[in-house]
């Protein structure tokens, strides 16, 4: 009786595991810059911020480009990871430093990085839109 309970415990705490590596399908495709919100002076050019903008980030499953009107700017590999249940984290390049791992999260067609806290109340948050 005890083997069994024991075993039936161990199932249950084997299969409550949680993926500690969430699915980067959502984030493959390309963005485009949208704005940025914070306690920040506003863009003086509008036409930084609206759609054709030329400011894009491609992601493959592992890599990613950033161009500026079709000029590569910067490209290299990134990896995500689940922070806990509502945040996720993206490290570009394989820089471990913690002011290089930015949180993000996807909601519909918008991509929102919130830098290297999760949802600061006074930090900046980049959008950019999926093309």
């Amino acid at each position: 009786m005890k083997k069994l309970f024991l075993f039936g415990i161990l199932a249950v705490l084997l299969s409550c595991k949680k993926d500690k590596t969430p699915n980067n399908d959502q984030l493959i495709g390309s963005w485009e810059y949208r704005g940025t919100d914070c306690y920040c002076e506003p863009p003086k050019d509008l036409s930084a911020v609206q759609a054709g903008n030329g400011n894009i980030i491609v992601f493959t499953a592992n890599t990613y480009k950033r161009m500026h009107k079709d000029t590569l700017i910067k490209s290299g590999n990134y990896r995500t990871r689940r922070y806990d249940n509502a945040h996720e984290q993206i490290m570009f390049d394989n820089d471990t430093s913690a002011n290089s791992i930015t949180f993000f999260k996807i909601e519909g067609k918008i991509l929102t990085f919130y830098g290297t806290v999760p949802l600061a109340a006074d930090g900046p948050e980049d959008h950019y839109e999926r093309l």
